[in-house]
């Protein structure tokens, strides 16, 4: 593992913290506080995630999906030969 970075189990989202990271947060109402602090917890977990996958495995799996994709993108032959 990386010196420096966290796996996702130890990755907690304080709402204090949350609510200390930008100053327009105490000024929303309720419902839209917990809607940023849920965002911010999505969004942590998704870098998270995407961290996780090397540059190799990454385009391993895109070349696996172009493998299955079908080639319906391809100019059509028109006319004779």
């Amino acid at each position: 593992m990386t010196p420096g970075v966290e796996s996702i189990s130890t990755l907690t989202v304080n709402p204090v913290e949350i609510g200390n990271a930008a100053p327009h947060v105490t000024n929303l109402a309720p419902a839209e506080r917990s809607y940023t602090e849920q965002r911010q917890r999505i969004d942590i977990h998704k870098l998270a995630k995407t961290a996780n996958k090397s540059h190799r495995d990454r385009n391993s799996d895109f070349n696996q999906y172009l493998a299955n994709v079908s080639e319906n993108y391809d100019i059509p032959k028109i006319g004779p030969g």
